[in-house]
């Protein structure tokens, strides 16, 4: 993809991003779409660009409670065309940290939706959030711990109610004492993305597609939420 096509997609992805911000998410996945539509005419396929415009149409979809939609997204495959590519680069490192922080949250969130065993969707949980709790440690980001902390207590509630077991309960009791409080949930948000300008280091979806696929998830999402 030449740098002037890739970036009239980045200030699109910009423009979807700025919508989504200020709660106009149909007319920011009206954008996302039109991304992928022209990307799939035009046949020039960027892993950057993939997982960034992937990664903004699960946000719509969740923030429209359009859980069945999410769920066809996180689960395409390779094979699958467009959002299989991009869920293959999220999850293959072909964008910022930042944003796969992001993804990882979106992920723990799903996961608590999916029509799945109760402990492998808290072992999946725990995994996608301890690595974002790790990440906030690391960085000296107490915004993001916090947070993190907040959805991943409620995701733990969502699963098993008020009766959450030990074992479960033992990695998020772990980085809580971090905080040195209880933290007291917050309604259940994500980090918003880096900006779309594509860093140089990144590599083209052809050089890594062979790396490994993605892991399983939950087919269906088990109810719809409130």
């Amino acid at each position: 993809m030449n740098s002037q096509g890739l970036e009239q997609y980045c200030r699109d992805g910009e423009r979807a991003d700025t919508y989504l911000r200020q709660g106009r998410a149909i007319d920011a996945l009206k954008i996302y779409s039109d991304v992928v539509k022209r990307i799939e005419n035009e046949g020039e396929m960027d892993s950057y660009l993939l997982a960034k415009v992937t990664l903004g149409v699960l946000r719509c979809q969740i923030k429209l409670n359009d859980y069945k939609s999410a769920f066809s997204v996180w689960n395409a495959t390779l094979d699958d065309g467009i959002f299989g590519i991009g869920i293959y680069a999220l999850e293959s490192a072909q964008t910022t940290v930042q944003d796969m922080i992001t993804y990882d949250m979106l992920c723990a969130f799903l996961h608590t939706l999916a029509d799945a065993d109760k402990k492998e969707a808290s072992s999946a949980v725990n995994q996608y959030m301890s690595r974002v709790c790790e990440h906030a440690l690391d960085e000296g980001d107490r915004k993001l711990l916090v947070q993190g902390l907040s959805n991943w207590k409620q995701h733990l509630r969502e699963i098993w109610g008020n009766s959450i077991p030990h074992q479960f309960a033992v990695p998020l009791i772990r980085f809580e004492k971090e905080i040195g409080t209880p933290v007291v949930p917050q309604p259940i948000d994500f980090p918003w993305p880096t900006a779309w300008e594509k860093p140089s280091d990144f590599r083209e979806m052809s050089r890594v597609v062979q790396l490994k696929k993605p892991s399983h998830k939950g087919s269906e999402p088990k109810k719809k939420r409130a």
